[in-house]
């Protein structure tokens, strides 16, 4: 059941609310900056007087853009308690984000048969807002994300993707049976055809992200929930360019602004949402199920349990700090090495397009091989030459890695022939003689004359080698 009167968004600049009950409103409004927590707090208590919002209990929203949400593959078995699980998410989240993990609220729910949805915020940004909320006169009962709202909306037996256009920004989110398991938070360019691009291309990302990393099958629904300004003509595209059917949202309470939409959703739900943000400490001691003792043994095994629990707890106390510390150092290392591979990366592109040019002189002594010493007589030739370079990613079965991925290399050199013929027949037998040697290929360039003739000979690469190939991680 529902343990919170309002549901609240507090961003640096603007405070979003939403409630439900014996009355339903909401508010979306701008906050002065560059004040204090106990300013904050005095600003937010003539706010929610004047705008007469319910008191009582807060469901605190964090900001989309602090916090991260991402499904991951934990590897941890049924049954395993709240602590090993948030233990072994912190530690997986480390090496796939740029968050500190050692100080966040985070929440982990099950999202498939193998992987988790994990989403976590900075301890230091929800501790702020619970201080500016706290000077306002109000309690936080739980912690959770806009995208926890926005699964409400979702039937929670399928995979369904909601796209929110307000008019300050757009929202993206998969969610798969009632868990959100990606999300993508954008600003709106103010220009309809532009914003409708946006979101055309963000959505196949989407759908994209979450069939290569989410192992999600298929998705072919999707929920929209859009101002009028492009609406239906968002409907046509997406349901042109991706080929899902678009259902528009129409939701069951008065109609808000996107922005408002996910705060709506939970003041309007009975239950608290899927995600709830927090910070579960590892249990104390030992915990030990209840078993029968006989009474003649009865004080002899308390005093060997007490023992060992003590004995324990402080061995469980000194692994814990010393993993802790590793935890830290790992993190550090992860940031060291993806730094180090992006620098790697702009260094090998780099060395393959500055590599050695083509020798010309090569390219011309095997065009005189071919040309005839007499009949022809050769007016102008030139040369270009065009490089790639290109990587292919390691991959997995659901994803693709940087290192173990091949970089390549390779040009092409194309020349452009131009001569004069005392005979016309001389072209066709030219012609043939390049097509026969298999350093090049051959093509006309423009009409033939009766006494001239204009051939592109194209040559991959040192007469067809590639230039270069290596590992990523070499």
């Amino acid at each position: 059941m529902m343990s919170f009167a309002v549901v609240i968004e507090l961003r640096r600049n603007r405070v979003l609310a939403a409630w439900t009950g014996k009355s339903t409103g909401w508010l979306d409004t701008a906050m002065p900056e560059d004040m204090d927590s106990a300013a904050r707090g005095a600003w937010l208590r003539d706010l929610f007087q004047r705008e007469s919002v319910p008191d009582g209990k807060v469901l605190l929203v964090v900001p989309r853009r602090e916090a991260v949400l991402m499904q991951l593959e934990l590897g941890i078995p049924e049954g395993a308690s709240q602590s090993d699980l948030h233990s072994v998410a912190k530690m997986n989240l480390g090496s796939h984000s740029t968050m500190d993990t050692h100080a966040c609220v985070l929440d982990v729910v099950r999202s498939t048969d193998t992987k988790h949805a994990v989403c976590a915020a900075p301890s230091e940004l929800v501790d702020r807002i619970r201080e500016d909320l706290k000077q306002a006169g109000r309690t936080v009962a739980s912690v959770t994300t806009r995208s926890a709202g926005l699964a409400k909306i979702t039937e929670s037996n399928s995979t369904e993707l909601f796209i929110g256009v307000g008019t300050r920004e757009i929202e993206i989110v998969v969610v798969h049976q009632g868990v959100p398991i990606l999300s993508r938070f954008l600003n709106r360019n103010n220009n309809a055809d532009a914003d409708i691009a946006k979101v055309v291309a963000e959505t196949h990302r989407a759908i994209t992200s979450a069939r290569m990393v989410g192992g999600i099958a298929d998705i072919s629904t999707a929920r929209l929930y859009a101002d009028v300004q492009v609406r239906s003509k968002l409907i046509e595209e997406l349901t042109k360019q991706l080929d899902i059917d678009v259902k528009e949202f129409t939701p069951k309470s008065v109609r808000v602004p996107e922005e408002l939409l996910p705060l709506i959703q939970l003041a309007a739900s009975r239950d608290m949402p899927v995600l709830q943000l927090r910070n579960v400490r590892p249990p104390s001691g030992l915990q030990v199920p209840a078993v029968r003792i006989g009474a003649g043994l009865g004080a002899l095994a308390a005093i060997v349990l007490i023992g060992g629990a003590f004995i324990l707890a402080q061995q469980r106390a000194g692994v814990q700090h010393k993993l802790d510390t590793l935890s830290k150092e790992l993190a550090q290392l992860q940031r060291n090495e993806r730094a180090h591979l992006r620098e790697e990366a702009r260094l090998i592109h780099l060395q393959g397009l500055i590599q050695e040019g083509p020798v010309w002189s090569q390219q011309q002594a095997a065009i005189g091989d071919i040309i005839p010493e007499t009949s022809i007589v050769l007016d102008r030739l030139t040369g270009v030459e065009t490089r790639r370079i290109t990587f292919a990613a390691a991959r997995s079965e659901n994803s693709r890695w940087y290192a173990g991925g091949k970089w390549s290399s390779d040009s092409s050199i194309a020349i452009d022939l131009y001569a004069s013929v005392d005979n016309r027949e001389m072209i066709p037998r030219l012609r043939q003689s390049f097509i026969d040697d298999p350093r090049f290929d051959v093509e006309s360039k423009g009409p033939e004359l009766p006494d001239r003739l204009a051939f592109r000979l194209t040559s991959n690469g040192p007469f067809g080698q590639p230039v270069s190939e290596g590992d990523a991680d070499e």
